[in-house]
């Protein structure tokens, strides 16, 4: 649970290598997400750093990614059998992959692609995902300049906003 209290987002990253062993760990906890009707409906691109100047392009938002050492996209197909319940798959997927990164001192941003459709299209183009496969999200991942970035946040929790029974 350590990493579940001590997870934030970084948009400040030291110039280092993140090694490709520790994001297949991650991309291995993202894949034990849970998954409506066991559709499964993640693939995944790990794009290196000399390529994220392209992805900032995606969308005002993706600056955040220009100090990464490293952009995953989550990639989602689109044509399973449970549809609805895709997009929460999907997360799913993206808190673990960010939580296992969290664990291991590896800091993460998460950038919406979906259901931007400019954003999609820009990524599908770029990357040459053809359909029913559609760029659901990219992560940046890489070691946070600030030291103290993975702390506890004591201020998040709020009982007020438990309701026991009824609203």
């Amino acid at each position: 649970m350590n990493a579940i209290f001590k997870r934030r987002s970084c948009r400040n990253f030291k110039d280092m290598e993140v090694k490709m062993e520790d994001i297949k760990e991650m991309l291995y906890a993202a894949m034990q997400a849970p998954s409506a009707m066991r559709q499964i409906p993640w693939d995944f691109v790990v794009v290196e750093k000399t390529e994220i100047p392209t992805l900032i392009n995606c969308s005002h938002g993706a600056q955040s990614l220009k100090e990464c050492n490293k952009v995953v996209i989550f990639v989602m197909r689109n044509d399973l059998k449970c549809p609805e319940f895709l997009q929460q798959d999907m997360s799913c997927a993206i808190d673990n992959f960010m939580l296992e990164g969290a664990s291991r001192g590896i800091a993460t941003i998460w950038i919406g692609t979906y259901p931007h459709n400019e954003r999609i299209d820009f990524l599908k183009k770029y990357l040459k995902i053809d359909d029913p496969y559609i760029p659901f999200a990219m992560v940046g991942v890489g070691y946070p300049k600030d030291d103290k970035l993975f702390k506890f946040d004591d201020t998040r929790f709020d009982d007020k906003r438990i309701h026991i029974g009824k609203w």
